[in-house]
């Protein structure tokens, strides 16, 4: 029924789907050898008379439109015909059908010239009327189609396009009673009472358009798109037990229709019945006629509603487990899996099936980034060594699981290794920003090793390439700091990293040291407060550095308190112990 709100649209259907069953459009290329095709000739040495020129040419044409589908031979043909004779009608008709498609406007100017020639014809009023319609000209075109139905009366088509440009006019009435008129003269038509039916529900004449719609199903009861329309009608007043039946009817005639199934689904959405909408569901995605895309879009409606996804975990995990079962190796459904699996917190779950998909015939590099992601989330770095070995056998040219597997390495002080994979990461390094990305990590391997000149070179280095990269610049600021070198420098680098990320707890860290190295610390205490009213769960080194602070400000109670929190925290119980001494000895 939708088809009829788009009326060019709906003349453009019409017209191809007859000029494809008359010819005019070929399904395929002419099979017709080379040589049998159409050449223009000239008849008169074919012993035409002059008088029957005109219809040699306009034969040839429909032979060479018909036969061949060659619509250029076709059109030359139907060109000298009028060229001829400027009054030739038949000529201007068909090349207004040949002109239809590819340039509407100059078809509706060869169009009226046809109909201004032989006005009774109708068939040219026909290709007039519907040109107006695809030119948008409704007003003229329902005039036309007025016109059209006392010319042919017997044509259904005619009423159809009247009443959908009534619509279009925002004249529903008018529409509906030519509609009226048609089911008069034909009886009852599928098409002409759908359409009745859906005027009457947009006009919120629901009443009348079931009256229509039972109707219909009296005299076509085997389909069940009309229990379909019915149920839906009921539902809109609320009549559910009436709806139900109509909807149970359709199931009966078609229990396969994923048509019905989806208006099903949606009923029960909208009347909250979500143990029969999940059933539904489960039964919508376990259809082979939709695609995978389709369903895709399904899940992301449900889950993208944060509580309704809270509420309904379970039920929505049985939908995506659906899907994995039914496309095991399709990516996009892998990745759903997993997320699901993560956003209820089963972080182990997750990450044994993204384990199970590395023995995949198609490797995807995803599915090692989220193992190792994990993995270096729960710290278990010899397995990120693992697994980042296995993606690399994979693609080898992909720098950041290199500097992945460097990471990991590092942080199992396996150095040598670990400098290494960092290297070969630099020779694969196709732009500046990862050159100065691996040349920092080089350098934070360097300091972890005590190679500090070392170390501070590949800094340099990896500013060169990269001069704002904030990771850079704030290592290269604490470890500046840290060892009492270059203050001025250090503290440079921190006010920029700043900048480049302001609120970021451990760059704030990181500047408040480089003030507190340079004895400003009443300007280090105050950035120190800011960092620990943005961090929930602070590091042990934060609150060591903080209580570090306080001391030094005399400020021996509080630098106590936080010297301990820090130990809570994990730091290094010898080191505090020394400096809570330090408080002790001033007493």
């Amino acid at each position: 029924m939708r088809l009829f709100r788009n009326l060019h649209n709906l003349i453009v259907y019409s017209i191809v789907l007859s000029m494809l069953s008359c010819g005019t459009l070929k399904r395929q290329q002419s099979t017709v050898p080379e040589q049998t095709q159409p050449q223009i000739v000239d008849p008169s040495n074919l012993g035409y008379s002059d008088s029957s020129i005109n219809t040699f040419y306009y034969t040839e044409g429909i032979k060479a439109a018909k036969l061949y589908g060659d619509t250029a031979a076709a059109r030359r043909f139907f060109e000298l015909t009028v060229s001829r004779d400027s009054t030739y009608a038949p000529g201007y008709f068909e090349l207004a059908n040949i002109a239809l498609l590819s340039d509407p406007e100059y078809a509706l100017e060869i169009s009226r010239k046809a109909n201004r020639f032989d006005s009774t014809n109708v068939w040219y009023q026909t290709q007039l009327a519907q040109l107006m319609i695809m030119n948008e000209r409704y007003a003229e075109a329902l005039d036309q189609f007025t016109r059209l139905i006392r010319l042919a009366p017997n044509n259904p088509d005619n009423y159809r396009y009247l009443a959908a440009l009534y619509e279009h006019n925002k004249q529903p009435f008018s529409a509906i009673a030519v509609l009226d008129s048609a089911e008069t003269r034909f009886g009852k038509i599928v098409e002409l009472s759908e359409y009745k039916c859906q005027l009457l529900t947009d006009m919120q004449l629901i009443d009348r358009a079931i009256d229509e719609m039972n109707e219909l199903i009296v005299n076509f009861p085997f389909d069940e798109n009309h229990y379909l329309t019915l149920a839906q009608l009921y539902a809109r007043q609320k009549n559910d037990s009436l709806a139900h039946a109509a909807f149970d009817r359709a199931r009966t005639l078609n229990p396969n229709s994923t048509k019905v199934l989806m208006a099903l689904n949606a009923y029960y959405k909208q009347h909250n019945d979500y143990l029969n909408y999940f059933v539904t569901a489960k039964q919508l995605l376990a259809s082979d006629e939709i695609m995978l895309s389709a369903k895709l879009r399904y899940i992301g409606d449900l889950t993208q509603n944060r509580n309704f996804y809270g509420s309904n975990y379970m039920q929505i995990g049985d939908l995506i487990t659906t899907l994995n079962e039914l496309y095991p190796y399709e990516w996009e459904v892998i990745k759903l899996y997993a997320e699901h699996l993560l956003s209820g917190g089963e972080l182990d779950r997750a990450l044994e099936f993204y384990k199970s998909h590395t023995t995949d015939s198609i490797q995807h590099i995803a599915v090692y980034e989220n193992i190792i992601g994990i993995e270096t989330y729960l710290q278990r770095s010899d397995s990120v060594v693992k697994y980042a070995s296995m993606a690399i056998v994979h693609f080898p040219d992909d720098v950041d699981l290199h500097l992945q597997q460097g990471s990991a390495l590092a942080y199992l002080k396996d150095y040598k290794a670990a400098q290494a994979t960092y290297e070969s990461a630099l020779q694969m390094a196709t732009s500046d920003s990862l050159r100065g990305v691996t040349l920092g990590l080089l350098g934070d391997l360097a300091h972890q090793q005590g190679e500090l000149r070392k170390s501070f070179r590949y800094y340099e280095d990896a500013l060169h390439f990269y001069p704002d990269n904030p990771m850079v610049l704030n290592n290269y600021s604490y470890n500046l700091s840290v060892n009492d070198r270059d203050l001025d420098k250090a503290l440079a680098m921190a006010e920029r990293t700043m900048e480049l990320e302001p609120g970021n707890p451990t760059y704030m860290d990181t500047y408040a040291w480089a003030l507190y190295k340079l004895g400003r610390f009443e300007e280090a205490k105050k950035i120190m407060q800011q960092t620990l009213s943005l961090e929930r769960d602070p590091s042990d080194e934060l609150l060591v550095h903080y209580g570090d602070i306080l001391y030094a400000l005399g400020e021996n109670f509080l630098a106590g308190i936080y010297w301990n929190k820090a130990k809570e925290a994990g730091y290094d119980a010898e080191q505090i112990a020394q400096r809570l001494q330090l408080i002790e000895t001033k007493k």
